[in-house]
């Protein structure tokens, strides 16, 4: 089992307030295994303390299935949802530090395609290579 730590906060007029008693909503993306078991895609949810915070454990994640995690209600503004890869970790891991993946193709967001940054240089190099 993995420790993920989250950590939330609000803007105040003083800076940043703690984000104090609001659910965080754990989901995987979809059923996995842990040996021979398997585990069925259910949720839990944890309430974070007065101080914003509050600590999970779940099974590390690998390339079948990742963790959704939502904040705030559905009438809440500020609420968000992240889709994370959990690595396998004794120490605890930092929500904010977790790679965030797209729900569907379990690759990581932002990392864009490669093939898309392609241009006729890269063609050049190549072609170079495979013609000697």
């Amino acid at each position: 089992m993995t420790q993920i730590k989250f950590d939330f906060g609000h803007p105040s007029a003083d800076g940043v307030a703690v984000l104090a008693g609001e659910l965080v909503h754990v989901v995987p993306t979809g059923r996995f295994k842990v040996g021979k078991r398997i585990v069925v895609r259910d949720s839990f949810d944890v309430r974070l303390s007065e101080d914003g915070t509050a600590t999970v454990d779940v099974t590390p994640t690998d390339n079948t299935f990742a963790y959704e995690v939502t904040v705030g209600e559905k009438e809440d503004l500020w609420r968000f949802v992240r889709c994370v890869q959990v690595p396998d970790s004794t120490s605890v891991l930092n929500f904010s530090d977790l790679v965030e993946v797209d729900s569907t193709a379990l690759t990581p967001v932002g990392a864009g395609n490669p093939l898309a940054d392609i241009d006729q240089s890269d063609v050049d190099w190549a072609i170079q290579f495979i013609n000697s």
